[in-house]
């Protein structure tokens, strides 16, 4: 049975014995996993040590170390036994002067635009069932979006920072869709990042498992070779990888938003119990949303006639890209089933 160990409160030790893991907690208590079992390790805790022998243990194994700090992505201990090939890297910068980057931002935008058009219409359906009041909402911001998908396809000289564009006038109304179901104790009055400082429990849920979800993508494109940070729709930066939020894109409806929604409208949500004093998410909560995120990876999900898990999707998909990009496949084609 493989394992992902997940660590969050304070004051761990983690040891070697033999073959296994050791990890000794601050209240005494111990737990002791196989190296063979292990196939992550998040580490979102505060005084945390790793001895010398279990980080060489984690590295033979191939065990990858996530270390997380207000709940979003630091750092990471990893095995140096990635692939990098020059022919890929060097296709991947060309794409992005010639006409394939800006045919992949704009599969990337329209994709995103259909995942989430495709999510409003699942629920859409169901509260239809119901007798929902909230479905004339659903059924006005289904056809606005579906019109900007329309006039995306529709243009073909088009920029990076007109997609973006697009893209951010379709989120509002898929956000303003959102509102509309969750219950109103939630107090969730549109998307906020992590820079805009939110104090609901939605909005930290959804930064909190975007978090894990980069996590997840970034490890795949470099297991792939191609370079984290050149993409195609996201600008390049050198403190943020363009390419994982390029292809983190086409699973943040499948993997983050369709669960947490599903969550927050059948469960009663005390929000004083999932968001502390300082406006960040508490332990025991943080633990079911790790729940709901790593189920929703082991789900199946069939998709390019691959009936696999879809965290098994997160790892194929910077692999087809690649393809995509040394002429090995005819296009790219991102993952859209909700």
């Amino acid at each position: 049975m493989v394992v992902r160990l997940i660590l969050s409160g304070h004051g761990y030790k983690i040891g070697k014995k033999g073959g296994m893991i050791v990890i000794h907690r601050s209240d005494g208590g111990k737990k002791e996993i196989s190296v063979g079992n292990l196939s992550t390790i998040i580490v979102n805790a505060r005084g945390v040590s790793l001895s010398g022998d279990a980080i060489n243990l984690l590295l033979k194994h191939g065990v990858q170390v996530v270390f997380l700090s207000r709940d979003r992505p630091v750092g990471k201990l990893q095995p140096m036994k990635l692939r990098f090939p020059v022919a890929l890297k060097k296709e991947q910068v060309k794409a992005q002067l010639d006409g394939r980057g800006i045919e992949l931002a704009k599969i990337i935008v329209l994709n995103k635009v259909g995942n989430q058009m495709r999510l409003l219409k699942r629920l859409y359906k169901s509260r239809m069932r119901t007798g929902s009041e909230v479905v004339s909402e659903l059924s006005k911001s289904i056809e606005d979006i579906r019109k900007l998908y329309v006039e995306i396809m529709s243009v073909d000289d088009l920029s990076r920072s007109w997609l973006m564009a697009k893209e951010a006038e379709t989120a509002r109304h898929y956000w303003k869709s959102i509102s509309s179901i969750l219950p109103e104790n939630l107090e969730f009055d549109g998307r906020k990042t992590r820079y805009d400082n939110p104090d609901d429990p939605f909005n930290l849920s959804l930064n909190y498992l975007y978090s894990l979800l980069m996590t997840q993508v970034w490890f795949s494109v470099e297991l792939s070779g191609l370079d984290p940070f050149i993409g195609y729709l996201h600008e390049d930066n050198n403190r943020r990888p363009s390419l994982v939020m390029d292809l983190m894109e086409e699973f943040r409806q499948p993997v983050v938003d369709k669960p947490l929604i599903a969550y927050f409208t059948r469960h009663k949500v005390d929000v004083d119990n999932v968001v502390s004093e300082e406006k960040r998410l508490t332990d025991d909560f943080r633990r079911t949303l790790l729940k709901i995120f790593f189920e929703e990876l082991d789900r199946r999900a069939t998709f390019l006639n691959r009936n696999i898990p879809i965290k098994g999707h997160i790892h194929l998909q910077p692999k087809r890209l690649a393809k995509y990009l040394l002429g090995f496949s005819p296009t790219y084609q991102p993952y859209n089933v909700i």
